[in-house]
């Protein structure tokens, strides 16, 4: 199939053939049939691999794996160029122990340009939007979570839980009043959660908490930008991916608006 031919708004699975992302699938199965949108294996070609090694994987898959319709494509040019060319609305990876995503920095990398929300998962954690935990810091663009927030509470009839941060000024708590304001003219129902963190460490007091909160998802925003310390170390979000036992959605700070909202 040539790009053109695909399907504009798909949900985005990425996948190698050496890995079944059985859980992504799961994941993606679940927001397709609540936003009523098609899915799509997406395989992002190496140098050292051919077209023809994740055709065949895929399409065995499709015949003796995967029980609802699904659509593949094998990507060999720019990945922000074509996500933005077929307007994909969601993108899942699942961390793996094989190559390509036993390293999850990799694809944080991929999707810093990315306009739309990515997700990754792990193998066997349980899907469900039941109960989402949102740490919500200073940034003007934490206010952005709010359409997702109330997206989640009128397709899942999520419960949301606000985690704002304990900055000395105001600007997380007036983020979240926004939020709830969004929130609010969907009847979403939402709590506050005390935190003890500021907007610096917010997202990673989040994902320590999530077993005590009994939150099925956890959603926190990507760095605005790379400081030397992300470059040396990791980012926040490299860290929350590690250490999640949830699935994360993750949010690029970024003014435009997303294709998926509500």
């Amino acid at each position: 199939m040539k790009v053109e031919e695909l399907p504009k708004e798909q949900i985005y699975v990425a996948a190698h053939p050496d890995h079944f992302p059985e859980t992504a699938l799961a994941l993606a199965k679940k927001l397709a049939e609540a936003h009523d949108k098609q899915i799509c294996l997406l395989g992002v070609l190496d140098r050292k691999e051919t077209s023809s090694f994740y055709e065949n994987a895929f399409e065995s898959w499709k015949k003796d794996r995967i029980e609802f319709p699904v659509n593949y494509f094998v990507l060999d040019d720019d990945f922000t160029d074509f996500m933005e060319f077929v307007e994909a609305v969601i993108l899942i990876f699942e961390v793996s122990d094989v190559p390509p995503f036993n390293k999850p920095l990799n694809q944080l990398k991929l999707c810093r340009e990315l306009r739309i929300p990515y997700y990754f998962v792990k193998p066997g954690q349980q899907i469900a939007f039941d109960r989402v935990l949102v740490p919500i810091g200073f940034l003007v663009e934490e206010r952005e979570k709010g359409v997702f927030c109330r997206g989640m509470g009128m397709h899942f009839h999520s419960h949301i839980m606000l985690m704002v941060a304990n900055d000395y000024g105001t600007r997380a708590q007036q983020n979240a009043e926004a939020i709830k304001g969004l929130m609010d003219k969907g009847s979403v129902e939402y709590e506050d959660v005390e935190a003890k963190k500021n907007s610096f460490k917010i997202e990673l007091e989040a994902v320590d908490r999530v077993m005590e909160l009994n939150a099925d998802l956890l959603m926190i925003s990507a760095s605005r930008d790379y400081g030397m310390d992300d470059i040396l170390f990791g980012p926040k979000e490299l860290k929350v991916i590690k250490k999640s036992i949830v699935p994360l959605m993750i949010i690029n700070p970024r003014k435009d608006l997303y294709t998926l909202c509500n």
